[in-house]
């Protein structure tokens, strides 16, 4: 027993059961046999107690029953084992002499032929049918024989048939309500005739007898399959001498159907061993395999056995053992299906040629031949072997080989169609709705269910196969049953010109008579019409009742028809119930075509004949269209969903904001695999909301409520009515359209609308809905939109449109139409395609009103769309044309941000921007704040807006607000370049303006205010904690103009010459540097004219170039050039230097001071050389002679105090003595000194301390000889010059007398 899936998840009576108790000693019984007893069993019947016991009864060949009674399951017990005998003196006699051995095989005249086990009262009683045609009972508490009556007694006859032998006797029981109320039924079969005999035991006067309640005649064509009976009616199975399973029921007690005889019941045509009728669009292969492969028709385990003994008589080999056909899947049959017959099929063509149609032959004939294998197997496995009736419900079951078919009750359309023409009776309905207690009416239904009856038998399975081609090529049915409705009577298709066919005359004559026997031919046929539509005239009653049930009826509906074989059932009962009514609905449509034919031969008037053309055939054409629609879609397989597609599909509902109708459904398609066979569609809604809502209408409608004897007949016809209403398309209900769109069923689904768009006006605006949701998921955009676009005028009048899809009370026309097209507009973004959108929401603003609250909304759309696809104008004008400003605001940042990254700033800053230019700025400035410069540079965007309008100023500000982000944010060599870069396009842009207006507001960063908001209500002085605020100061602001600006480029164009002379440049790419600190590193780096220019440019001293380039200098000299020395060198510029191949880099270097030193010497001031021979003597260096001669012409004294300050007192000594000579008249021109020491000259001096710092420094070198002399020889020469330079004063002072005497005279 399979598990149920539902809402109530009952367990198997085996769920419990394993190999394992089985295995188990305490839970099977061995019977021994022995030499003077032993058994051939050859019937048996048994029963569990309510302690859990199993009593068995074993009837044998020797006349005695074996009854063995073991302990409950998992308990360690005692087995008893009796026999139960009843035996004369000479049996007994008998039995004693002759072995075991010799009696095997002999049945004696008492032997039990049938035996059934049931509990009377504190004891169980084991009822046997025997050979000599009595019926004894036995109790299995005393092991005695209670009674043992003759059932020939029971029939009129009896003493005629009592030497007649027993012909397969049978015995069944029934037991009612009361477990005393106890029927027993026995089949009597006799050579020539048989019988059944309906008892009751009953116990009177202390003995046990049988109370005779009917004999009812068997059938004498057939053979006994088995029988079994309810308290009120008996089933029998029959099968007939064509090998045919036949069954047939009759009530015994209480009248009711079958009470005047046995009643048929109407089983499932078999398949057919012909070959199967291929539609004229299919080709073989595809017919075949959609008919064999389809649920409910063919088990897996037939088709492998046929497959098996295709590929075997094809000279195959088979595809497997059948324990490995039950592991193999539906797919994995049909690939292998086909893979054999290909190949099959390919070895019959070999390499010859064949016509199409030769070709189109073998392929049917490959194909039939594995069809007529799979029919054959199916027919092995549909072999009756027994009758099952489920006594709590009232089930009826039909065991066969390997299937279980179950017997459902049939309603009154399905009798009066399927029942033999003149088998019906009014009698037959009298509890049926539809017929009323008019006996005419009654007898006028019967009348036309007989002439559609000999309709159908005049249909061949051509006519119908071709019937149901042509409504699915959707020709309607008016048409074609025109043509048919000629063809049976014999007439051409566009006169009334009778042809020769006697076939036609008799169909004619015949069919005259039965329709003349119809008093009141309009009422009869719309009752019958009326019976057979399911929403009985109004298709509104169908809508879902949105109350909720009783908790205590949804408590008991909770399980009803949930297990797999349960759905299975009414799904099944589905598709029969539909297509008995579709064909049912063709022949009453091909007999109301004959009837216009007829006419007065038929008694049809004029009035009538008129009233059938515009009324009766269309109602009969729209049902049978609505039939069709349910019987096609019972056949139709489920599409498996792939996990993606159903996440998509929930995004999508989500967007619609629809709900899904159930859940669940991976757990659905894992329940519903019918022995590997994928489920239909109505599978699929039975386990999903389908099924809850037949068990909804199921406990609403009190069916529940019933005995629980009647559930099967009195609940599973309106459970698959409910089923079939859920479904209905003429109705107000689209519960079943929309679960497919929900389960992503979307071929299903078209196909669905496909078949009812031509006809039926219910629903036709949800439909394109769904069909448009369909095409979208099916790859094709363009024709979704023509769908979602045929809807719009019928919104407020389909529940699902406004209800389920819009959820709002708006009824105004263009308002609800614009919120439909929103809803399909949020669609249509979950595909990608904004073409359509654009062309859904421009035809949405076409229709809208001007004051519609939407129509910004859809411009947003508009807008979104066209920037998407590039359509940069329209995008534009979109934007504008919207009215709501905040919306605008968001449109324009996002094109403004879309624009920038696509880099098409040309396009971004050539739109006008009427009233929306400060907007513009103010987005992108926010943007260029907020967004890292590393990712997307809106600085760039914002200068070229404001160069583009001419607002100069403004664009330098851009430019330097980015450079010094650039500087704190993106510290490295590729920030510094476009730090340089964005202090040039500032520069450019200032020398633009005029240069009274040619600066700047520098950026500060912003203090974090409170907002407005939060400082409503508190105060401006303290805290909510009473605590004092602190008090936001405005900063100054600072002004930069043209000059700071070009500053700071100075510094930035420095690091990067910085960052290109040196690998390294980690030291140059950091934050910030001041102008001491980028000196620093240029000189370091040896770019001294980079360095000369910084100075000159922040007034800074040359002193540290200087330094720097002399000790440069000093290494070359001492150390050589290095990999590094060519670099700095050309760095600078030496094109005055004469450099040449034979001048060494040391040579250079030294040129390159020598040239700075002359450059940027001041007259008067020559701290350069002090600097720089400061430097060489302070590393130890002896100065270059042409720097000695040079420093002597210019401060010779200066020098002297640095010779002496580094002790070179032999330097020293030697500049002064040369330096006494000069101011003595000799080598004065070496000094730079215009005149010596004369009297008529101007005045010249020595550097006394300095002199007298050297000659003490001399004096006091006493252990230095060579010292010692040069304090001698300065002593001299200072005696000389104080000899000189007294004459000289003497000279000096007579000429000054002179003058002055000259002047006095």
């Amino acid at each position: 027993m399979e598990p149920y899936v539902g809402e109530s998840s009952v367990p198997s009576v085996f769920a419990d059961v394993s190999l394992a108790q089985f295995r188990e000693s305490t839970n099977y019984y061995v019977i021994s046999h022995s030499a003077s007893q032993s058994y051939e069993f050859h019937t048996s019947a048994s029963w569990l107690t309510n302690e859990g016991e199993a009593l068995f009864a074993m009837a044998t060949n020797v006349g005695s029953v074996v009854l063995i009674k073991l302990a409950p399951m998992g308990i360690q017990g005692i087995v008893t084992q009796h026999e139960l005998r009843q035996a004369t003196v000479m049996q007994r006699l008998w039995t004693g002499l002759v072995p075991a051995v010799m009696r095997r095989g002999q049945e004696t005249i008492d032997t039990t032929l049938s035996l059934v086990m049931n509990p009377v009262g504190q004891d169980f009683f084991v009822f046997c049918v025997c050979r000599d045609h009595k019926l004894r009972m036995w109790s299995c508490k005393n092991q005695t024989c209670l009674a043992s009556i003759e059932l020939l007694e029971f029939l009129p006859d009896g003493a005629e048939l009592s030497e007649a032998p027993a012909v397969g006797h049978k015995i069944r029981q029934a037991v009612g309500s009361d477990p005393r109320n106890l029927i027993i039924g026995v089949y009597l079969g006799f050579p020539d005739r048989n019988q059944f005999l309906v008892l009751q035991p009953t116990l009177e006067d202390g003995q046990w007898r049988l109370l005779h309640i009917a004999s009812i005649e068997g059938g004498k064509e057939s053979t006994l399959i088995d029988f079994g009976l309810t308290m009120t009616h008996l089933w029998a199975a029959w099968s007939t001498s064509s090998g045919e399973t036949v069954a047939k029921f009759k009530a015994y007690e209480g009248g009711g159907p079958g009470s005047e005889g046995w009643s048929p019941v109407f089983l499932s045509s078999s398949h057919s061993s012909d070959d199967l009728l291929v539609p004229p669009f299919l080709e073989p292969r595809e017919a075949y395999m959609d008919h064999i492969f389809q649920p409910g028709k063919f088990s897996l385990h037939s088709i492998g056995r046929a497959l098996n003994l295709y590929h075997g008589q094809s000279g195959g080999e088979g595809i497997g053992s059948l324990s490995d056909m039950s592991q193999i899947s539906m797919d994995a049959l049909k690939e292998e299906t086909m893979a054999i017959i290909g190949n099959d099929i390919q070895q019959k063509v070999g390499g010859s040629e064949m016509t199409q149609e030769e070709y189109h032959n073998l392929l049917q004939q490959s194909w039939s031949k594995f069809y007529a294998c799979c029919v054959q197997y199916h027919e092995v496995a549909n072999k009756a072997v027994g009758v099952m009736l489920d006594q709590a419900t009232g089930m009826v079951v039909i065991v066969k080989k390997s299937l279980l078919s179950v017997l459902r009750p049939c309603d009154a359309v399905e009798h009066l169609y399927l029942s033999p023409i003149g088998s019906c009776v009014a009698e037959d309905f009298a509890n049926v709705p539809f017929v009323t207690d008019e006996t005419s009416l009654c007898n006028d239904l019967i009348a036309l269910s007989d002439c559609i009856k000999i309709v159908r038998g005049k249909l061949s399975p051509i006519i119908q196969l071709s019937f149901e081609n042509d409504l699915f090529q959707l020709v309607r049915p008016e048409e074609v049953a025109h043509q048919i409705a000629s063809d049976l009577l014999g007439l051409g298709a566009d006169t009334d010109t009778p042809s020769r066919d006697a076939q036609g005359t008799v169909f004619t004559a015949k069919l005259s008579r039965r329709l003349q026997a119809i008093q009141d031919m309009d009422k009869t046929i719309q009752t019958m019409l009326a019976a057979i539509d399911l929403a009985e005239g109004n298709p509104e009653s169908l809508m879902l009742d949105e109350d909720e049930p009783d908790a205590q009826q949804h408590l008991n509906a909770s399980g009803l028809f949930t297990s797999s074989s349960a759905v299975d059932l009414l799904a099944t009962s589905f598709t029969q119930m539909s297509h008995t009514r579709l064909n049912l609905l063709r022949d009453l449509l091909i007999l109301q075509c004959a009837m216009l034919r007829l006419g007065q031969q038929a008694s049809i008037s004029q009035d009538i004949s008129i009233k059938i053309q515009s009324e009766l055939i269309p109602d009969t054409a729209n049902l049978l269209l609505a039939y069709y629609m349910l019987y096609y879609m019972s056949g139709c397989v489920t599409t498996s969903v792939h996990t993606n597609s159903m996440e998509s599909n929930m995004r999508q509902l989500a967007a619609l904001e629809i709900t899904d109708a159930s859940s669940g459904l991976g757990q659905s398609l894992a329940a519903s695999q019918m022995g590997g066979m994928s489920p239909t569609v109505i599978h699929m809604f039975l386990r999903g909301v389908g099924g809850t809502q037949v068990r909804s209408q199921i406990s609403r409608g009190g069916y529940l409520s019933q005995d629980m004897c009647e559930m099967w007949t009195g609940v599973l016809l309106p459970a698959v009515s409910k089923l079939a209403q859920l479904i209905w398309p003429i109705s107000a209900n689209f519960l079943f359209s929309e679960f497919l769109m929900c389960r992503c069923q979307y071929t299903q689904l078209q196909e669905c609308i496909r078949l009812l768009n031509p006809w039926c006006e219910w629903n036709a605006g949800s439909r394109q809905f769904l069909l448009g949701h369909s095409l979208l998921n099916s790859g094709e955009p363009h024709k979704a939109l023509s769908c979602f676009l045929k809807v719009a005028n019928r919104l407020a009048r389909e529940d699902f449109l406004l209800n389920k899809l819009l959820q709002t009370e708006e009824l105004e026309g263009k308002k609800l139409d614009i919120l439909y097209y929103l809803k399909v507009i949020r669609l249509l973004e979950q595909f990608s395609v904004p073409d359509l959108v654009i062309s859904l929401a421009n035809t949405a603003l076409s229709v809208a009103d001007d004051d519609d609250p939407n129509i910004s909304t859809l411009w947003c759309k508009v807008f979104k769309y066209h920037l998407e696809l590039g359509h940069i104008d329209e995008a534009y004008r979109a934007m504008t044309a919207n009215r709501d400003h905040e919306r605008r605001h968001d449109c324009l940042r996002q094109f403004v941000v879309v624009l920038c990254e696509r880099a098409q700033i040309k396009q971004l800053c050539q739109f006008p921007y009427v009233d929306l230019h400060d907007e513009v700025v103010s987005i992108i400035e926010s943007r260029a704040r907020t967004v890292d410069l590393t990712t997307h540079n809106y600085y760039d965007l914002l200068y070229a807006f404001h160069i583009y309008r001419g607002n100069y100023r403004k664009a330098g500000g851009v430019m330097y607000e980015q450079a010094m982000r650039l500087a704190l944010e993106v510290p490295t060599l590729s920030g510094l370049q476009q730090q340089a870069k964005c202090y040039l396009a500032a520069i450019n842009a200032l020398r633009l303006v005029h240069p009274n207006y040619a600066w700047i507001v520098k950026p500060v960063p912003t203090d974090t205010q409170p907002s407005r908001e939060d400082m409503m209500g508190a105060s401006p002085k303290r805290t909510y904690d009473g605590d004092e605020l602190e008090q936001h100061v405005k900063r100054q602001v600072t002004v930069l103009e043209l000059k700071e600006i070009e500053k700071e480029y100075l510094l930035v164009s420095a690091r990067l010459k910085l960052a290109n002379h040196e690998q390294d440049s980690s030291h140059v790419t950091g934050i910030s540097l001041s102008a001491d600190e980028t000196l620093a590193l240029l000189v370091q780096a040896g770019l001294f004219d980079t360095a000369v220019t910084v100075c000159k440019t922040f007034k800074l001293p040359l002193n540290s170039v200087f330094e720097g380039l002399a000790t440069k200098c000093v290494k070359l000299s001492s150390n050589g050039p290095d990999d590094l020395t060519w670099k700095w060198l050309s760095a600078n510029e030496l094109g005055q230097l004469n450099p040449s191949r034979d001048v060494g880099p040391a040579d250079i270097a030294w040129r390159l001071l020598r040239a700075y030193l002359i450059k940027y010497d001041q007259e008067g001031d020559h701290t350069y050389y002090k600097c720089v021979v400061n430097r060489l003597l302070s590393v130890g260096f002896h100065l270059p002679k042409w720097l000695v001669n040079t420093y002597k012409k210019l401060h010779a004294a200066e020098l002297l105090t640095l010779y002496i300050n580094y002790d070179m007192l032999e330097e020293a000594t030697y500049l002064a003595l040369e330096y006494i000579d000069a101011v003595m008249g000799k080598g004065t021109e070496y000094f730079g000194l215009t005149t010596p020491l004369r009297a008529t000259a101007p005045s010249v001096w020595l550097p006394y301390n300095a002199i007298d710092h050297l000659s003490r420094a001399l004096r006091d070198a006493t252990n230095e000889p060579l010292l010692q002399k040069l304090h001698l020889s300065l002593q001299n020469k200072l005696r000389s010059y104080h000899n000189q330079a007294q004459q000289v004063s003497e000279q000096m002072t007579n000429l000054a007398l002179q003058r002055y005497q000259q002047g006095t005279s």
